[in-house]
């Protein structure tokens, strides 16, 4: 019986010692490597294992293991804490991660990072000046959206085919580029043929049919 605990492998088993502490070890080992590492349970009624537990019967190999992942997912139970996102640095702190504070100073290397992106500071640009630079989706969409104006406020100038924009006055417009006289509304050239009220006009643009 010396080769016997005994307890049973966790404060919540209700039956008796069943396992030896070697048969115990070997398992805690084969579920520490198969399963997550925080769902090891009794082999006898399935009752999850505690720190303490593990601890005690643990291998010390798979116990320190153990207690850095339990150690590492404490901290990340704490609002504001923040891992250090430079590859071979594995500090972390608390930090105020609101808009007003996306600068992440790493207290071990000192690097600047952003805690918006998860990245380096992008020195020199702003979150949103980062994410316009980066962000292929929001260019399309702001193209999109330019062409979409330029279609619904120009017209092309039947004599050079420029893009022309009205924003006041009558529909007699003049390109600047080559000149061409012609209606806004029909496009047909302008003639002052006939006085139609205050607007000299061809007589065949639709406008005044």
């Amino acid at each position: 019986m010396k080769h016997f605990h005994c307890q049973p492998p966790t404060a919540a088993c209700t039956h008796e010692v069943q396992v030896c502490k070697e048969c115990l070890t070997v398992w805690i080992e084969s579920e520490f490597q198969s399963k997550v590492w925080d769902q090891i349970r009794c082999p006898d009624c399935r009752s999850q294992m505690q720190y303490e537990d593990i601890r005690k019967y643990a291998p010390p190999t798979i116990f320190r293991k153990y207690d850095r992942l339990s150690t590492k997912a404490a901290l990340e139970t704490i609002p504001g804490f923040r891992w250090c996102t430079i590859k071979g640095c594995k500090s972390g702190q608390v930090h105020d991660a609101g808009p007003e504070a996306p600068i992440f100073e790493c207290m071990k290397c000192r690097i600047l990072q952003c805690v918006v992106h998860n990245r380096r500071w992008h020195e020199g640009e702003t979150c949103a000046e980062y994410d316009y630079r980066t962000d292929g989706k929001q260019k399309k969409a702001e193209e999109q959206a330019s062409k979409k104006v330029i279609s619904e406020t120009t017209k092309k100038c039947p004599g050079c085919k420029w893009d022309i924009e009205k924003n006041y006055g009558c529909d007699h417009m003049t390109c600047t580029r080559c000149r061409h006289e012609f209606c806004w509304v029909c496009l047909a050239p302008y003639r002052p043929i006939r006085e139609h009220g205050n607007h000299m006009h061809r007589q065949d643009c639709q406008y005044f049919l």
